[in-house]
């Protein structure tokens, strides 16, 4: 009787030992899924988050933070989309720029076809001038670097020419800073 409880007793720590790894190994799966999911989220990237998110779900049903996170990819989406839309620019390298006295229609519409160039036609950034004075068409921009960011070429050029930009879901809005006191 002592050494059926002694196998017992070891048999059920055996069990209890191989099932605590188990839980640990899902619990990291999770972790690193929902750290995918976040992500991906604020990356913009909806269909890879949803996929995080859904995988948790079949994993552990009860997941709190997974089914929040769901439904604000369905409440957010337009949200994630513009995020999507600023990562590019930040992920998006122009290879090189060298501008001289350039007008800054002439600058965008640069920017635009080397990000083209850059991304094989997956991205352009869609640059609408939105000046009713005519205050941007004087803005002239000196700027010559080389792999640079889309994101950070747009501010020193914007800088230069006094002009702010506005991201929209399908557009770069490009406007004149406004000017205190006018």
């Amino acid at each position: 009787m002592k050494q059926w409880i002694t196998t017992w007793t070891v048999a059920l720590s055996l069990t209890t030992a191989a099932l605590s790894d188990e839980f640990k190994q899902q619990a990291q799966k999770i972790k690193g899924l929902y750290q995918t999911g976040v992500r991906s989220m604020n990356d913009g990237e909806i269909e890879a988050a949803r996929a995080a998110f859904t995988e948790i779900l079949s994993i552990q049903p009860n997941h709190g933070h997974a089914r929040y996170q769901l439904s604000q990819l369905k409440s957010n989406h337009s949200r994630i989309l513009l995020s999507r839309r600023k990562a590019l620019f930040k992920k998006t390298k122009i290879a090189k720029i060298d501008f001289e006295e350039a007008p800054l229609s002439e600058v965008l519409e640069t920017l635009d076809y080397l990000t083209a160039k850059s991304t094989d036609k997956k991205f352009t950034p869609n640059f609408i001038i939105q000046d009713s004075k005519g205050v941007l068409k004087q803005a002239k921009v000196t700027l010559a670097l080389s792999n640079i960011p889309l994101a950070a070429a747009l501010k020193y050029s914007l800088e230069q020419a006094g002009a702010s930009v506005r991201y929209d879901a399908h557009a770069t809005i490009i406007t004149p800073l406004s000017r205190v006191g006018k």
